[in-house]
């Protein structure tokens, strides 16, 4: 979609860091570094704008800068400010020379790859089956943020991922298998026995789902989830985006949800987003759930539900040990279609959505 110059620019601010010391000039001197992040697409690979001209580029960064005093640093990245590497300014409007614009781009480039593992999991997911939806949220009540990021981290890039482009049915299974297996994880080292079996039997299910979806010739991944019809952001387009839905039928509740996910993104205070969490986003699934036709009237319902617990889940890893990352890893190499490289990446990034 076109960048309209004139909206909101909160929906791009990433983060507030304090400097400790940035020049030696009392007078001109920065301790605040406020960044955003202009991207044509989101952590799923989803379009959300077109790349900005060079114009609208200048007009936000300088509406954005205006609202900042002399202290402040406001540091901008993303594709979409593509136009910038071309030709941008600094702030006293002296054009950048190329080992400038070289500098620059190597410190976006890297203050993106930094950042993106972060909040790549704060947009939250909607299972597209109702008492799914709600065993699962049920049993991440009083989770702590970063399981509940974590879990919507499994889900998408492992158990029901968008796409499998360039992966045989085997590896596809496997990393399904993979994503079993670090929910396994949470289970037993994140969540307490009255939760963790609900826990489990919702990913397994949700796994499920996964290993009968169809892959189309482009690669996408195509799942036939009966009753709700909803689905993650960044799904096929055959389901109900959340977000989407609640702009144009709750604003109430779209905005109470963006203000949550500003929240999850800026640790405000330390503070725990956890319950509000559950609470809003069932509400949401309940709504779209309710607005949607009732499925399980449908006479192929109860023979899609049977296909789906008929489903075997995989049993690639046996022996798998849980007490920690390294004993993790050291446990599922060499039993899959999977790398160990791609194991040993993927347990880093598991991690890094768990802060450890």
């Amino acid at each position: 979609m076109p960048m309209n110059v004139n909206q909101d620019y909160s929906q791009f601010y990433v983060g507030t860091e304090q400097l400790k010391s940035y020049g030696s000039n009392s007078a001109a001197k920065k301790d605040t570094l406020v960044k955003f992040r202009f991207n044509t697409t989101d952590e799923h690979g989803s379009k959300v704008m077109d790349k900005m001209s060079k114009e609208e580029t200048m007009k936000a960064v300088n509406e954005i800068s205006a609202q900042y005093g002399d202290s402040v640093i406001v540091q901008f990245s993303g594709d979409g400010l593509a136009a910038l590497a071309e030709g941008r300014k600094f702030m006293s409007g002296r054009e950048m020379t190329a080992e400038e614009a070289a500098k620059r781009a190597a410190r976006d480039a890297a203050f993106q790859a930094e950042n993106v593992i972060q909040h790549e999991n704060t947009h939250r997911i909607v299972i597209p089956n109702y008492e799914t939806n709600e065993q699962l949220y049920n049993s991440l009540a009083g989770a702590d943020d970063k399981v509940i990021s974590s879990t919507m981290g499994i889900i998408s890039n492992y158990l029901m991922p968008g796409d499998a482009s360039g992966l045989s049915e085997q590896e596809r299974q496997d990393k399904v298998a993979f994503g079993l297996e670090a929910a396994k994880y949470l289970a037993e080292n994140y969540l307490d026995e009255s939760h963790a079996g609900d826990f489990m039997s919702a990913m397994e299910t949700i796994a499920k789902y996964g290993l009968n979806g169809s892959v189309s010739d482009s690669g996408k991944v195509i799942y036939n989830v009966q009753e709700g019809q909803v689905r993650m952001s960044g799904a096929p387009g055959s389901y109900v985006d959340m977000e989407s839905w609640l702009k144009a039928n709750d604003t109430d509740l779209y905005n109470q949800i963006n203000e949550l996910n500003q929240s999850i993104i800026n640790h405000r205070d330390g503070e725990s987003h956890a319950a509000k969490f559950i609470e809003l986003y069932t509400k949401a699934a309940k709504e779209i759930l309710n607005a949607s036709s009732d499925t399980k009237k449908d006479s192929g319902y109860a023979d899609w539900k049977e296909a789906v617990e008929k489903t075997e889940l995989p049993t690639t890893f046996q022996n798998v040990r849980y007490n920690n990352f390294q004993s993790f890893f050291e446990s599922l190499r060499n039993q899959s279609s999977l790398s160990d490289s791609w194991i040993s990446e993927n347990i880093g990034r598991f991690m890094k959505w768990l802060a450890v």
